[in-house]
């Protein structure tokens, strides 16, 4: 009797732990794949010297060969990939802030996307973002 008691409790222990171990995994694969996807918009906007159209589609194609489809709200910033629905939900914000002064007028672009907690038997709980800035971007080609 007092095996089988035994055997129960290693039994619990190892389920406990395959279960603390892959939302783990998931946890940190989906927090991996936003922060790929908030760096990949940032260096399309440094190489397009700015949000521009070409900029815009450029991200769009990128989200949709990425696979990322994780929507939030953008609060003091302007959205883009709007979702089709009830609510207004962004796939990523783009703010900008520019210093300086004359010629030499320097312009920052804060990105923000998303990363959903989204675990194996509790389903998908949080969404959190996660923000990005850009190198100065010079003469910002800002044309939408």
């Amino acid at each position: 009797m007092r095996e089988a008691i035994g055997g129960a409790w290693i039994f619990t222990i190892v389920i406990v732990f395959i279960v603390l171990f892959s939302g783990y995994l998931a946890v940190s694969v989906n927090y991996s794949k936003a922060f790929r996807v908030k760096n990949g918009i940032i260096n399309i906007i440094e190489q397009n010297e700015g949000m521009n159209s070409k900029a815009r589609t450029e991200i769009s194609e990128y989200l949709d060969g990425y696979g990322y489809f994780v929507y939030g709200n953008c609060k003091d910033a302007k959205g883009y990939d709007e979702l089709v629905g009830g609510q207004k939900k962004y796939r990523y914000c783009v703010s900008t802030k520019a210093k300086g002064e004359g010629t030499f007028k320097k312009t920052y672009y804060y990105v923000t996307v998303y990363f959903k907690l989204d675990l194996p038997i509790f389903g998908s709980l949080f969404t959190f973002p996660v923000t990005g800035e850009s190198k100065a971007v010079y003469f910002a080609n800002d044309k939408l």
